[in-house]
């Protein structure tokens, strides 16, 4: 754990976790209130909570006092640690996989306001777990069993969600699926050195093109490509960076590309690479990870278990009141061979 808590990781004991047996067939009774044409996990979306969120968390933290207490320390635990908070046991595994889902998702909605992770059907709970996708589709890192590299989440969104939250349904048998994480007020302050320093003013000052994967663009024009423009390191978010999004940003939008915006990310990358900014661990079934997505790198390294399933929730916080977005730019693209090898990228 000493690696864990140096990375700015709170780990919060089991001895603090709700007490499901006395309160979540409360908590399911709320939720169902409230999401009645919900079926399943995978039918409640953000439709749904359009102008109730507020209801919603002030009836479960009126009916289910030990879920809030535990939210209440989660939170609290986070912001004294710096960039994350985890729960090695929640204590949901003798309940049904559709009510562990839900329960996650109860929690989820007292840390902040979730919004939609598919913008297709407004679905709130994602399946982080390996799917086939057609050719010429920009795929995100949820989507495949390959590493995944640091980065932050929704980093091509104009202004990103502040927190997301990962939970283990199904750890991957093969040993695989690793969880990294690192604290970017430690790359910043690694940056900030007389050597590095030029590369820290680069990524401050210079907006870098965030390619926008399939899944989530605005744009329905056949052909249409899109990318955020926006610095890696800013006052809110503190940090927004995905590698490979930058490059195909880069590749879409050249006119964005500079040697010296290259160069700082070369540095970058080689900061990020130095183990001792990281914590490694493994994250077992029933387990939770809060970060803050506005300040923690998470990264993953490669499984072969196609049965791995983690599910992910993103919230918002105050943060569209706290900056201003960055803009978007769109062009045209025809469909090539080159554009169709991006499925192999993922977030």
């Amino acid at each position: 754990m000493h690696t864990i808590t140096r990375a700015g990781i709170a780990v919060v004991p089991p001895h603090l976790r709700p007490r499901w047996d006395a309160e979540s067939d409360t908590i399911l009774d709320i939720l169902d209130s409230y999401h009645r044409h919900a079926a399943s996990y995978r039918q409640i979306t953000g439709a749904s909570l359009d102008g109730i969120d507020g209801l919603l968390r002030d009836d479960l933290r009126c009916a289910a006092p030990s879920l809030t207490a535990f939210v209440d320390h989660l939170m609290a635990s986070l912001e004294a640690a710096g960039c994350a908070a985890y729960v090695p046991d929640l204590g949901l595994s003798h309940h049904t996989p559709d009510h562990r889902a839900r329960l996650f998702y109860a929690l989820s909605t007292m840390i902040g306001t979730p919004s939609p992770t598919d913008a297709r059907d407004g679905r709130i709970l994602w399946d982080v777990t390996p799917r086939p996708t057609a050719s010429g589709y920009y795929a995100t890192f949820s989507e495949h069993d390959g590493e995944a590299a640091f980065h932050t989440d929704t980093q091509y969104y104009p202004m990103p969600e502040r927190w997301v939250a990962l939970y283990v349904m199904a750890p991957a048998a093969c040993g695989g699926g690793e969880s990294l994480l690192c604290d970017g007020e430690a790359i910043r302050a690694a940056l900030d050195h007389p050597k590095t320093r030029w590369a820290l003013e680069t990524l401050e000052h210079c907006p870098l093109p965030f390619r926008v994967p399939s899944l989530f663009t605005t744009d329905d024009r056949p052909g249409a490509v899109q990318a955020t423009l926006a610095p890696v390191f800013s006052s809110t978010p503190g940090i927004r960076y995905r590698r490979d999004t930058v490059l195909d940003g880069w590749t879409q939008f050249p006119e964005h590309h500079s040697h010296d915006a290259q160069k700082a990310v070369d540095c970058l990358e080689r900061t990020l690479a130095d183990p001792r900014h990281s914590a490694r661990f493994t994250m077992p079934k029933d387990s939770l990870l809060l970060t803050d997505n506005h300040r923690a790198l998470h990264a993953r390294t490669a499984f072969s278990d196609r049965k791995w399933h983690l599910l992910r929730v993103r919230m918002r916080g105050d943060e569209l009141r706290s900056g201003p977005n960055a803009p978007m730019v769109s062009t045209i693209r025809a469909p090539t061979t080159a554009l169709a090898r991006t499925n192999a990228h993922a977030q």
